[in-house]
């Protein structure tokens, strides 16, 4: 290979080697197969240009290719190995086109159209960034539009599964909430009409990863029904992280709060934080439950939840330090808000959450955590203060 000079065209900008294949992407630049679609596997911009990637078409690039065969026959003496053309490997973009358009057509039903794809996806890896463009996407999302045939928990199952096995970048799922402005409703509903737990858990995880790029309308106009499955899912045990990450995109918007407050949400998180050991599972629920304690409904349904409290007081020091200081920012909101409360301060100490709060002081946390905690203190040397019950802190915390 030293003995010739290869010609710059000849080689892949992302593998820098001669392309046995080369395609062509919508920028007009063209790459190597195999390294072209590994790349677009994890990153969906053009590897030259930079510029991002809504359709991912691959056009073999054909009058290239016999180029360089013909040049590597030509200097196979000089160490060039030859080039040839790819055996047993078809157009993966042109495969997924007939699909659809035999779909479109009505030349095959939504379901057989459906098996295709999945069977198309279930041969190699690689095969899912033929699905990633607006057009693949829109056939799939309609398929989640009243179906009308009696497959139709079925068709939506499939459709929704093939659109979480691709992994959409972030670029075609705005296109998609854009085109279908009622997409996030649909789904609501596909949520609450599904009966296996199989397809409410994917319907779910769906919306979550909507959530995760839709605008601020989707989220502070959200309807009652949404917090309903939520709490359903949250008791049910289905698809739980998910479901905790669309409440963290929701609870931030103070009507939403009092919605999932009304719906059992505070009682559905008690109760996982009591029966999860899974470390981001309780970070998340903890997470939530931060934000729906910053309305007053929050903290009175923590309150009412018998072990609402304790649950939050043992968490701390036993997940992580986010959720360290998370735990203590409730515990705070419960204290600032119940100035008097003798009966609150006496749950408090019951349950060892002051213990915990010198171990925080103790093993230090952010500034405004150790303020939050020394403020917690003060409050229940207030409330003891006085009275027949006495408020025991360890050495070096009396002062509080």
């Amino acid at each position: 290979m030293a003995e010739i000079e290869v010609p710059s065209d000849f080689l892949c900008p992302i593998s820098l080697q001669i392309m046995s294949d080369p395609v062509t992407i919508s920028t007009g630049i063209t790459y190597d197969r195999e390294s072209i679609e590994k790349w677009l596997l994890f990153c969906k911009k053009c590897p030259v240009t930079k510029q991002p990637l809504i359709g991912i078409d691959l056009t073999p690039n054909h009058t290239l290719r016999r180029v360089i065969q013909g040049w590597s026959c030509v200097n196979t003496e000089h160490g060039v190995e030859r080039v040839r053309s790819p055996k047993g490997e078809g157009d993966g973009g042109h495969v997924v086109k007939l699909i659809l358009k035999e779909a479109m057509r009505g030349r095959s039903s939504r379901l057989e159209c459906l098996n295709k794809l999945e069977a198309f996806l279930a041969e190699t890896e690689r095969n899912k960034i033929y699905l990633q463009d607006a057009r693949s996407m829109e056939f799939l999302t309609s398929m989640l539009n009243n179906p009308e045939d009696e497959n139709e928990e079925v068709i939506v199952e499939k459709a929704i599964e093939i659109i979480l096995n691709i992994n959409s970048p972030t670029t075609l799922l705005e296109h998609l909430l854009i085109q279908n402005a009622n997409l996030i409703d649909a789904v609501i509903s596909i949520v609450a009409v599904t009966k296996t737990s199989r397809s409410r858990g994917a319907a779910i995880a769906f919306l979550s990863s909507l959530y995760s790029i839709s605008d601020q309308t989707h989220k502070i106009f959200t309807k009652d029904n949404l917090f309903i499955q939520l709490s359903r899912a949250l008791n049910d045990q289905i698809a739980i992280k998910p479901a905790l990450k669309i409440l963290l995109h929701l609870a931030p918007f103070g009507r939403n709060r009092i919605k999932a407050v009304k719906h059992g949400v505070v009682f559905d998180l008690v109760e996982l934080l009591l029966n999860s050991t899974v470390g981001r599972e309780c970070e998340l629920a903890i997470m939530a439950m931060d934000h729906l304690c910053e309305c007053a409904e929050g903290r009175a349904e923590l309150l009412r939840h018998g072990g609402g409290m304790a649950v939050v007081a043992r968490k701390i020091l036993r997940v992580s330090n986010f959720s360290n200081e998370k735990a203590v920012r409730i515990l705070y909101h419960v204290c600032k808000n119940n100035v008097g409360n003798f009966g609150v301060a006496e749950e408090m100490v019951e349950v060892g959450a002051v213990g915990k709060l010198c171990l925080m002081l103790q093993i230090g946390g952010s500034l405004k955590t150790n303020e939050r905690i020394k403020e917690i203190l003060h409050f229940l040397r207030c409330i003891f203060k006085g009275t027949k019950c006495v408020l025991v802190l360890p050495s070096g915390f009396d002062r509080f």
